[in-house]
């Protein structure tokens, strides 16, 4: 049997880490040229006064700086991308997304293993009646779950388009849309503001015509912002059980939301 990678040993492979740095950094080192942009007097955020912040925003942004502060948040991942090449993007996206894919495919692999020998823990011997090792049960009740997740998960990474130099920007940009929706933006003012992103930071794409931001960005981004969205909402049926305390099921849904979060980022 062929043996399987563990976690620690894909990212030695893939080096992810390198990339999340590199997106840390570049994001630190732009801040300023992003708020400027966003900021500037011919950017449509001056269109969106203060009292319009205040009753269309969950979190009730009262301060002009404060809504760039809070629409330069969604943009983290976006920054970087717009700082690559289309070559160095279709990189990237490809290099996290084999990471993450290969990464669930092992986990669930070996979750599979363990549940396969219902003895572990508790090996029966002859006839003679074992009793029912408590502690390994509530494991495997554990392991059922996380199977299922992995599962799902699974499916989702297997069903994805494949990679363009657009990916980076239809996976890190469904939030900022978001944002820009419950502000009341209108879709115009949309595009525009976009436009002047990708001028701010000389981006790497011939966009040119307005349409082809809203078919190749917006309206991706914005799909797979409620994909992940619906998938989120739905963990905690799947990690519902009667077996299991509810401290515990809730610890699982948390772990289990964040392990999404991280790797649909790309």
């Amino acid at each position: 049997m062929k043996r399987l990678q563990t976690t620690k040993q894909l990212r030695g492979k893939y080096n992810p880490d390198s990339i999340l740095i590199a997106i840390d950094k570049s994001f630190k080192d732009n801040l300023d040229k992003l708020k400027s942009s966003l900021s500037d007097s011919d950017s449509p955020l001056k269109k969106y006064n203060s009292d319009l912040q205040f009753s269309l925003l969950e979190s009730q942004i009262s301060q002009n700086d404060d809504l760039i502060e809070e629409i330069s948040l969604t943009l983290k991942d976006t920054v970087y991308f717009m700082l690559l090449s289309k070559k160095d993007r279709i990189h990237v996206s490809q290099t996290m997304r084999s990471y993450h894919s290969n990464l669930v495919k092992n986990q669930l692999k070996r979750v599979e293993l363990l549940l396969e020998d219902s003895e572990i823990g508790s090996p029966k011997y002859g006839h003679d009646p074992t009793p029912k090792h408590k502690g390994m049960n509530q494991v495997f009740h554990i392991l059922n779950r996380v199977k299922r997740d992995l599962e799902l998960e699974l499916s989702y990474w297997n069903h994805l388009t494949r990679t363009s130099y657009l990916t980076g920007f239809q996976t890190s940009m469904g939030e900022f849309f978001i944002t820009l929706k419950r502000l009341g933006m209108n879709q115009k003012d949309q595009i525009t503001l976009v436009q002047r992103l990708f001028d701010t930071f000389d981006v790497d794409w011939d966009a040119g015509e307005r349409g082809n931001i809203k078919l190749s960005l917006q309206q991706p981004a914005l799909s797979n912002y409620e994909i992940i969205q619906r998938d989120l909402r739905q963990i905690s049926s799947t990690f519902f059980s009667k077996s299991l305390s509810e401290v515990l099921v809730l610890d699982l849904i948390d772990h289990a939301r964040i392990m999404k979060k991280r790797l649909r980022r790309f």
